[in-house]
């Protein structure tokens, strides 16, 4: 999903793979390898320099919908999320990366409410 996301909104700025690379100073191998989903757990840091360069929200990146109540089912969804981990092959190690953009967006959703 990020890697089609990153594709998506790369072509949307008819940027070459390249260009974005450059900007974003993420090698062109990787990014590539993050378009056609072989690689799938992209660091806090490289999902910040792409939404930056790409002029979107991460949360557009990492394919989540800001104002939409998704308490509908969320222990189920939580159940889908992890098997979507496990699948993925994500080591628990690696999971310390997506806290960090799950801290951030948290600390973002407090500074916006403080405005």
């Amino acid at each position: 999903m990020i890697g089609a996301n990153i594709k998506k909104y790369r072509m949307a700025k008819g940027m070459t793979l390249t260009e974005l690379a450059e900007r974003s100073n993420v090698s062109k191998s990787y990014l590539n390898n993050l378009e056609r989903n072989k690689k799938n757990n992209p660091s806090i840091n490289v999902l910040f320099r792409l939404s930056k360069e790409l002029n979107i929200d991460i949360y557009q990146i990492i394919g989540v919908k800001k104002g939409v109540d998704h308490s509908h089912d969320v222990s189920q969804d939580w159940l889908l999320f992890i098997e979507e981990v496990k699948r993925a092959g994500i080591e628990k190690q690696s999971l310390s990366e997506y806290k960090e953009v799950i801290e951030y967006i948290k600390w973002r959703n407090r500074e916006r409410k403080a405005l």
